[in-house]
């Protein structure tokens, strides 16, 4: 088997205070490298089953990769801990493809390629339509327009009100606001399909912390963000190849956005459907190989 290096860097921000926590994954060849920047989904860490796609990447592909947590979350800095700022999150990608364009004799900078889980797909799709300079995006059961699928999730007028009420709280400089962030079904929280407290439970055992170890806190006026944010459906427009891979019974994001976008953007995006629920792509699910399988195509058509 082909062998691999991981090692830590931490890449500052704009915020010079607060510095990404970043996992640099080399493949056993020569560089330059074509090279992946891949974040997780809401409050997870890159701990939570990315590094097997590091790994594979590495091994399997020839790509190195830059696997990050978001500031607020994991081992990245930032205050106050669990918020959940979609603007954020798109700066943090930024950083880190900046970064990577700022390292010529490590990286092949035509040869960065996005990679997204879940919520990452807001920051992934804007990111495949604006930046031209990107070689392609890979986006793993994504979020891309966040008014329809908040749309067909069951109405929760507390969640409604906590989340104004952490809206006008950050407005005028108090504390945040925080709710549970995953929860069993009928429990308050923002997430709670029948598929998200085990996906997490699931996830979390890749890494060396476990899912009840975490504080399972956001601030809830991140609702009110994804319902402004529709980004995938700008994906017609993206200046480079876009690789969806999704599930037929995902609780959490329907699979039909995913398939509403891919129909209208062909041109540009590849469609991979897969039985299984929303955290079947990551290792241990039984989707897992199809999406392996998906991503090293499509990161080999790239070369």
């Amino acid at each position: 088997m082909a062998k691999f290096t991981r090692e830590t860097i931490r890449i500052p921000t704009k915020d010079k205070a607060v510095c990404l926590h970043v996992w640099l994954y080399r493949p056993d060849v020569p560089a330059p490298f074509p090279v992946v920047v891949a974040g997780h989904g809401m409050t997870m860490i890159k701990d939570a089953g990315l590094a097997t796609f590091g790994e594979i990447w590495a091994t399997q592909a020839g790509y190195a990769s830059l696997i990050f947590d978001y500031r607020y979350f994991g081992d990245s800095d930032g205050e106050p801990r669990n918020l959940v700022s979609l603007d954020d999150q798109l700066e943090d990608y930024k950083t880190v493809i900046a970064w990577a364009r700022s390292q010529p004799k490590l990286f092949l900078r035509d040869k960065i390629v996005l990679m997204g889980f879940s919520l990452s797909g807001f920051a992934l799709s804007e990111l495949a339509v604006k930046d031209p300079d990107l070689a392609g995006a890979i986006a793993i059961c994504p979020m891309l327009d966040g008014y329809d699928t908040l749309k067909l999730m069951p109405f929760d007028p507390r969640l409604v009100f906590w989340a104004i009420v952490d809206t006008i709280k950050a407005k005028i400089g108090l504390s945040r606001v925080f709710i549970k962030a995953i929860g069993r079904p009928h429990e308050f929280s923002l997430l709670h399909s029948p598929g998200s407290y085990p996906g997490f439970i699931a996830s979390y055992s890749h890494g060396s912390t476990s899912f009840e170890e975490t504080p399972n806190l956001i601030t809830p006026r991140v609702v009110f963000e994804m319902m402004g944010t529709r980004s995938g459906r700008a994906l017609k427009s993206a200046g480079c190849p876009v690789l969806f891979v999704t599930t037929t019974d995902d609780d959490l994001i329907p699979a039909k956005i995913a398939r509403e976008i891919a129909a209208s953007a062909t041109t540009v995006v590849t469609l991979v459907e897969t039985p299984g629920g929303h955290f079947d792509l990551l290792a241990g699910g039984k989707g897992f190989d199809t999406s392996v399988s998906a991503q090293l195509e499509f990161l080999g058509s790239l070369r």
